[in-house]
C-alpha cells in the first residue's frame, strides 16, 4: 500500500476514534437523569463569561510559559535559537496537535525546525522536544503528589475519605520519588563513566550514534542543572495554572456540586497525564470520557455531565490558540510541506507517540570526545516571520 494512502487511512482512523467517542459520551450525558441537570440542562444556563475570560487568559499565560521552557531546554544543548522562534513554532505546533493526526506532529515539526540547518545534531533537536515532554509529565506527578498529599495529610475530608483518590496521590509519590532518586544518582556518574556508557550504546547498530548523542544530550541537562530546575519551577507554575483552568471551566456553566479545588488539585493533572495517551488529534473525545466519567463520576461521585462540559469548555479555548497556530502555518505553508516530507526521510516521521520510533532514524554523526558536542557555527533558525 502507498504510504501516504496509510498515513490518510490512519488519520482518519484517528478523527474517527475521537469524534466517536466524543459522540457517544455526548449522547450518554445529554439529558438529565435524577437531580443532574445534564449537558443539556447546563448549556440552557447563562454562561458565566468572567470565568470563561479568567480561564482564556490564564491559557495564554501558561502557553507562553511552555514556549519560553522549551526555548531554555534548547539553549541548554548550545543549539543556536531565539525566543521569536519558540513563540511561532510553538504556535504552529499547538495547531498540529489541536487539529492534526498527521505523520510528524507539532513536536517533531519543531525539533525538525532546529535540526535541519546543524547536520549530526539531530538527535539533540529531538531531545529537546523529549525533555520538555517528560520535565512537563514530571511536573503532573509530583504536582499531584505534593498537593494531593498535603490536602490529605491536611485533614481535607474529600481527599481522606477518598481511596481512589488516596491511591491516586501514593502512586505519583512513587513516581516522582523514583524520578529524583535517578536525577541524584546521575549526578554523581564521573565523566568517564558516561563516556564508558556512551562508547557502548555506540556499537549498537544502526541506533548507536544516535543514542550515544541522546545520551550525551541527557548528561548535558545533567551538567546544567539551572536548565532543568528553572524549566521545573516553570512547570509549577503552568500546571497551577492548569488546575485553575479547569476549575474555572467547570463553572462556566454552572451546576450544583462542582469539585472543589483540593480535589481539582490531585485529579487534573492524572486526566491531563491519560487524555495524552488517547489516539485523537488533541485527545478529543478522550479526555471529556477521562474527565467526566473516570475522574468526575468514578474517583469523586459527582455529576458526570458536568466533567464532560467543563473539558469541551477548555477544548474550546485551546481550539482558539490552535487557530492562531493556524495563521501562522498557512503563512508559512510554503516550507511547512517540505518539513513534512523531508522530516520523513530524515527519520522524523511516524507519530505516534513512540520515542523510539522518532530516534530510529539511522546513524547520526558521533558526539565529541569529552561527552557535550562542540557549539555549532549556524547563526540561528528560519522561520519565516
Amino acid at each position: 500500500m502507498n504510504k501516504h494512502v496509510w498515513h490518510w487511512i490512519k488519520g482518519l482512523a484517528k478523527y474517527g476514534i475521537g469524534i466517536g467517542v466524543l459522540i457517544y459520551v455526548l449522547r450518554e450525558n445529554w439529558e438529565p437523569r435524577e437531580e443532574n441537570p445534564g449537558i443539556k440542562g447546563l448549556l440552557q444556563q447563562v454562561p458565566d463569561l468572567l470565568n470563561f475570560a479568567t480561564l482564556a487568559a490564564i491559557a495564554v499565560c501558561c502557553t507562553s510559559i511552555q514556549f519560553v521552557r522549551w526555548y531554555l531546554l534548547v539553549r541548554a544543548l548550545d543549539l543556536p535559537f531565539t525566543i521569536g522562534s519558540a513563540f511561532r513554532l510553538g504556535l504552529v505546533g499547538a495547531y498540529y496537535n489541536s487539529f492534526l493526526p498527521g505523520s510528524v506532529g507539532g513536536d517533531l515539526m519543531k525539533a525538525y525546525y532546529i535540526a535541519r540547518d546543524q547536520p549530526g545534531r539531530r538527535a539533540s533537536a529531538v531531545a529537546t522536544v523529549l525533555a520538555d515532554r517528560l520535565i512537563g509529565l514530571f511536573g503532573l506527578l509530583w504536582f499531584a503528589a505534593a498537593f494531593g498529599g498535603g490536602f490529605w495529610l491536611a485533614g481535607d475530608t474529600r481527599i481522606a475519605g477518598n481511596d481512589y483518590l488516596k491511591g491516586i496521590v501514593r502512586v505519583c509519590s512513587v513516581l516522582a520519588g523514583t524520578t529524583v532518586i535517578g536525577w541524584a544518582v546521575l549526578g554523581l556518574l564521573p565523566l568517564r563513566r558516561a563516556d564508558r556508557f556512551a562508547g557502548r550504546l555506540a556499537h549498537i547498530p544502526k541506533l548507536g550514534h544516535t543514542l550515544a548523542e541522546l545520551w550525551y544530550a541527557v548528561w548535558t541537562y545533567r551538567q546544567r542543572p539551572w536548565a532543568v530546575y528553572a524549566t521545573v519551577a516553570m512547570t509549577a507554575v503552568v500546571h497551577v495554572g492548569f488546575v485553575f483552568m479547569f476549575h474555572l471551566a467547570v463553572r462556566v456553566f454552572p451546576a450544583d456540586g462542582p469539585a472543589t479545588l483540593p480535589e481539582h488539585f490531585v485529579i487534573a493533572p492524572i486526566g491531563y497525564i491519560a487524555q495524552a495517551f488517547f489516539p485523537a488529534p488533541g485527545g478529543v473525545g478522550g479526555g471529556e470520557a477521562i474527565f467526566g466519567h473516570v475522574l468526575y463520576k468514578e474517583a469523586l461521585g459527582r455529576d458526570e455531565a458536568t466533567g464532560v462540559i467543563g473539558r469541551l469548555t477548555l477544548r474550546v479555548v485551546e481550539w482558539s490558540i490552535g487557530l492562531v497556530g493556524l495563521v501562522l502555518f498557512l503563512r508559512m505553508r510554503d516550507v511547512l510541506p517540505v518539513v513534512e516530507d523531508e522530516a520523513e526521510k530524515e527519520g522524523y516521521g511516524g507519530h505516534d507517540d513512540t520515542p523510539g520510533d522518532h530516534l530510529a532514524a539511522g546513524p547520526s554523526p558521533p558526539p565529541s570526545p569529552g561527552g557535550i558536542a562542540p557549539r555549532p557555527s549556524v547563526n540561528g533558525v528560519s522561520v519565516a516571520s
